[in-house]
């Protein structure tokens, strides 16, 4: 009895699976059923103001109706109407003159709009400042006002409506924004995004990048160090023109650690004679707290041309720390020295330098086999392949 009371519940609890996933199917086959029309309504009405604006003639005459403005304000303040545009932007993308005369004389109604998506839950703020990245018109203008109020979202205590909103400032902000917008990331009150993040949003800059960079060179010292930090990989990616300042930066002892490993790190993307023996010095430190210097350094040599160069990382092969023996195993074979070549220039005798060598001579095997095997599997694909005649 206790087994068929068990099998008839097994069979009630399939059962109720089986008939809520045929409802949820239902409801989100509705959805996007309501989502089609909604899109279509926006389609309309704004196919019908690209069409009023191609019969104006170019100028101030050539103005979007007041009523339609006031009725996206009040669509578009429903997050599934903001979909639907946005979805319609992506279908547009029209470069006309006509398109983007539309998407100016928009720009009241998207700051309406940031005032009402701040009062919203940090879900439909977040996709606010995503729609905003992607199709804000007006960029890089200091009285931009929504600059001001896209700045207010990263008060907010959602991680992901900050880092739209960081991604957004970044899109159209002007230089004074974005180092506002660094400051506030660094505040103490403020949960600080990572480095890489922020550093990955300010390469999305589309304006002149040297303005940026000097904008945020000058405020650099009142950043927090994580900020200071992504400001220099943000140099360091974007322009060699900064050799002299990051050498200031190399040279001070006193600097934060972090902040002269982006120096070295600036100086491996662009060689620079004066930092050559700074670099060449930090190698061959053999004080083991310093062994990031040492390491980064290793790495950063890779380009630096010279036998006192070559000398340097073949005696950092035989370093304890297995880091620094990578990083010059690795700029070794940039300057032309294959493992065998390492491996008879520094002999068996150092057990650290035999255990590198031989873990790189294996990963560079296991590479080799691997695109062996896949050229293979390619091949054998291509043989499979039906022949057209």
């Amino acid at each position: 009895m206790g087994a068929e009371v068990l099998l008839y519940g097994y069979g009630v609890v399939c059962l109720s699976m089986l008939v809520f996933n045929v409802l949820y199917g239902l409801h989100l086959r509705s959805d996007d059923r309501r989502m089609d029309a909604k899109t279509e309504v926006i389609r309309r009405r704004v196919t019908e103001q690209l069409e009023w604006l191609q019969e104006k003639p170019s100028g101030p005459a050539q103005t979007v109706q007041a009523s339609h403005l006031a009725w996206m304000r009040r669509h578009l303040s429903r997050i599934n109407y903001l979909l639907a545009f946005d979805g319609l932007l992506d279908e547009l993308d029209d470069q006309s003159e006509v398109y983007q005369s539309y998407l100016k004389q928009m720009q009241p109604v998207f700051l309406y709009l940031a005032t009402v998506y701040w009062k919203r839950e940090n879900t439909q703020a977040a996709y606010f400042c995503y729609f905003l990245a992607r199709h804000k018109l007006r960029r890089h203008m200091e009285l931009d006002q929504i600059q001001q109020v896209v700045l207010s979202y990263l008060k907010r205590d959602s991680l992901y409506c900050k880092i739209n909103a960081w991604k957004a400032l970044c899109s159209f902000g002007s230089p004074s924004i974005i180092v506002k917008a660094l400051q506030e990331l660094g505040s103490e009150e403020a949960s600080q995004l990572h480095e890489k993040v922020i550093t990955e949003a300010l390469l999305t800059y589309t304006g002149a990048p040297g303005d940026l960079i000097e904008t945020l060179w000058a405020r650099l010292e009142g950043f927090s160090i994580p900020i200071q930090r992504a400001v220099l990989d943000y140099i360091r990616f974007q322009s060699g023109n900064y050799g002299r300042r990051m050498l200031e930066i190399l040279r001070d002892e006193c600097r934060n650690k972090e902040l002269r490993l982006s120096a070295i790190r600036y100086f491996g993307r662009y060689p620079d004679p004066l930092a050559r023996p700074l670099l060449l010095d930090f190698l061959q430190d053999r004080d083991p707290t310093h062994w990031e210097f040492s390491a980064i350094s290793a790495s950063s040599l890779a380009r630096y041309d010279g036998q006192d160069v070559v000398d340097a990382l073949l005696q950092a092969m035989n370093s304890s720390n297995w880091y620094i023996r990578s990083n010059a195993a690795s700029s070794l074979e940039a300057h032309g020295l294959s493992y065998e070549d390492m491996l008879q220039v520094l002999g068996g005798g150092d057990r650290y330098a035999r255990e590198m060598l031989t873990y790189r001579l294996k990963a560079k095997q296991l590479e080799e086999e691997a695109a062996l095997a896949a050229a293979e599997e390619a091949n054998t694909q291509r043989e499979k392949e039906p022949v057209s005649v």
